[in-house]
């Protein structure tokens, strides 16, 4: 199909054109541009036919011919220019935290589409579902925007988005690292809690958004689910939000052990800040345990919201080779 496309494309375009489209596309992925391949004649803006050529924003000067740096401080003087509580009122409060994390998830996707990061896209812990569907949602335009490998035939191969839940809540607390964090003995984290979607019910939602064949549902404890994955299989993203120590161990612990984690991937927690972000509870512990037992190299890219936080991995102890 793909091919179809860009066939048909190079068919009906002028040149001038399809060369601009495809320099367009190559921009995107921080590819260097295309040489001029056509001759002097055709170089001219008239090649491009209007259907193509994408009008510039406009630019909102002054009609007396004052440059904007005197409109905006003879504006700050009058206070004339908005104040925060001119745009932002009480109904933004809620709404925030869940923008924030659509933000980065959507920005986490789009980075490893950009920075050619080898794998499928994860999520452990899915809840009500407004997270997956952030992230089927920032994976439509894959087609376009993920590169093709250079082993890979055909069509441009898309990410599966991989989704993991008990659909029980959360598991048994066991382990004393979690029986003693705040969450837990609050009981705002307690066996069962978090259960809101079931697996049909995230299947539908999901399916409105992406072709059946583009994700997949893991129904079961992180521990047992993560060990069926074929030994081939990569991730690029994961976002974590399991909560709980033990279920970060359960999943991340095998995924590194059988090196499916690709180089530059990004891991996305969550809960880092949970539990009043005391370094020894939750995703916080567990990952600098994950650290020391898989002497992993990796760069913190930021907290987003108000709980999560990325990683970028640039190494660990089984690290398999990117493609070819």
């Amino acid at each position: 199909m793909l091919t179809a496309l860009k066939n048909g494309l190079a068919n009906v375009l002028p040149p001038p054109a399809l060369y601009w489209l495809r320099s367009v596309k190559r921009a995107i992925m921080f590819e260097p541009p295309l040489p001029w391949p056509y001759g002097p004649d055709e170089a001219s803006a008239s090649a491009i036919t209007p259907a193509i050529a994408i009008a510039a924003p406009a630019f909102h000067g002054s009609d007396d011919g004052r440059v904007i740096q005197d409109i905006a401080l003879e504006k700050y003087k009058a206070k004339q220019l908005p104040s925060p509580a001119s745009y932002y009122g009480y109904e933004d409060v809620l709404i925030l935290p869940a923008k924030e994390i659509a933000k980065a998830l959507t920005l986490s996707v789009q980075y490893i589409n950009s920075a050619h990061v080898n794998g499928d896209v994860a999520e452990f812990g899915t809840m009500g579902g407004f997270s997956a569907a952030t992230l089927a949602m920032s994976m439509v335009f894959d087609l376009q925007r993920q590169p093709l490998a250079k082993s890979a035939s055909g069509e441009n191969p898309f990410r599966v988005l991989r989704l993991f839940d008990s659909f029980e809540g959360l598991p048994e607390i066991t382990s004393p690292i979690d029986q003693v964090a705040p969450h837990v003995i609050s009981g705002a984290w307690a066996k069962g809690g978090c259960k809101v979607l079931a697996a049909p019910e995230l299947r539908e939602r999901i399916g409105k958004i992406l072709p059946p064949h583009r994700f997949e549902l893991y129904e079961g404890w992180f521990a047992d689910t993560v060990k069926t994955l074929p030994p081939e299989t990569r991730f690029a993203m994961i976002h974590f939000d399991g909560d709980l120590y033990q279920s970060t161990m359960d999943a991340l612990v095998p995924l590194f052990e059988r090196g499916m984690i690709s180089i530059g991937a990004v891991i996305c927690f969550d809960d880092w800040n949970a539990n009043r972000a005391i370094p020894t509870t939750g995703e916080r512990q567990a990952w600098k345990e994950l650290v020391e037992m898989f002497a992993i190299e990796a760069s913190n890219s930021g907290d987003y919201s108000v709980g999560g936080t990325r990683f970028l991995i640039h190494s660990y102890r089984g690290i398999p080779a990117d493609p070819i």
